[in-house]
C-alpha cells in the first residue's frame, strides 16, 4: 500500500533565501497519504502543492517523505526531518515539539456503519455526552494520532490499525464499531472506497470529537535553527494567504475547508 511505502518527492521550488545569501536550503518534511489533502498521486495534491508555494516564499527546497503517521512523528523526534504535517497540538506534543501557525482547521467525528439487511440490533448511539459513554464499543484508530492518549485515559476499548482506509474497511466488516476521523477525509474515503449502496450505510455521531481544530506543521525543538525556520514558515504562510495563493489552491483541488 502506498501509504506504507516511504519514498521521496522533491518539490521543485525556487530558490533564493532572502536572509541567507547564495544558499538553497533543503528541508525534509513528512506526511502520510491523507485524501483529499494528500492523495495517492502525491504531486497532484493540495498540501504538497501548498508547501511548494510556501517553499518559494521561504527560499527553500522541501523534500517530502511519505510515511506512516507514527513514523512521521518519530522522524521529527529523531531529527531525520525538520517537520511533519498536518498535526494537532496536544499537551504531550507541546512538551517535545514546536508548532507553526494553523495551516487549516478541521472537524473530527466518530463514524459508524450499519447494514440494514443485517440482523444486528446493538448499534452505537447517534449521540453521546462524554467519551466514557462509548466504553461498550470497539473504537478503531491509528497509532500515533492525537486521540491515542485521550482514549487510553478514558479507558475506551481500542483496536488500532495503520490507516484510515483500513479502519473504514474494518468498520464496514463489523470488526470495529466506531472510528474517529476528520469529517472531510472520512466522507471522501467512504465515497471513494465503497459503492453508493454501501456508502449510504455510514453515519457520524454527534457531537464532534473535535470541532474546528487547528492543524499545524510540527517540528522538533532540537532541530538546528528550527525557530528561525518556523518564523520564516509562518511569514510565508501569511504571504500566500494575503496574495490569494492559498484560496486559489483550495479552489483548484475542489476542497471545502476553513482556513
Amino acid at each position: 500500500m502506498i501509504a506504507l511505502i516511504r519514498y521521496a518527492v522533491v518539490l521543485m521550488i525556487a530558490l533564493f533565501a532572502p536572509t541567507i545569501a547564495g544558499a538553497n536550503h533543503k528541508l525534509v518534511i513528512t506526511t502520510n497519504i491523507y485524501p483529499p489533502y494528500v492523495r495517492d498521486d502525491v504531486e497532484e495534491s493540495f498540501l504538497p502543492a501548498l508547501f511548494e508555494e510556501i517553499g518559494k516564499e521561504m527560499g527553500v527546497t522541501f523534500v517530502l517523505n511519505i510515511q506512516p503517521w507514527k513514523r512521521c512523528e518519530q522522524s521529527v523526534a529523531d531529527l531525520e526531518a525538520w517537520g511533519t504535517f498536518p498535526y494537532t497540538r496536544t499537551p504531550e506534543r507541546d512538551a517535545r515539539f514546536l508548532f507553526s501557525d494553523p495551516i487549516y482547521f478541521s472537524e473530527s467525528r466518530f463514524f459508524a456503519y450499519h447494514d440494514p439487511n443485517e440482523s444486528k440490533t446493538n448499534q452505537p448511539p447517534e449521540t453521546y455526552d462524554q467519551l466514557s459513554d462509548l466504553k461498550p464499543w470497539i473504537i478503531g484508530g491509528i497509532q500515533g494520532y492525537y486521540y491515542e492518549p485521550l482514549f487510553a485515559q478514558t479507558g475506551l476499548n481500542t483496536d488500532y490499525a495503520l490507516s484510515e482506509r483500513q479502519n473504514f474497511e474494518r468498520l464496514m466488516l463489523g470488526r470495529i464499531d466506531l472510528f474517529p476521523a476528520a469529517t472531510t477525509v472520512g466522507w471522501h474515503l467512504i465515497n471513494q472506497m465503497f459503492p453508493t449502496e454501501v456508502a449510504r450505510n455510514f453515519r457520524t455521531l454527534d457531537p464532534p470529537l473535535v470541532a474546528n481544530a487547528p492543524l499545524h506543521l510540527m517540528t522538533s525543538k532540537d532541530y538546528p535553527n528550527t525557530e528561525t525556520w518556523l518564523v520564516r514558515f509562518n511569514e510565508a504562510l501569511q504571504t500566500i494567504h494575503q496574495n490569494g495563493t492559498f484560496a486559489r489552491l483550495v479552489e483548484k483541488y475542489g476542497l471545502v475547508m476553513r482556513y
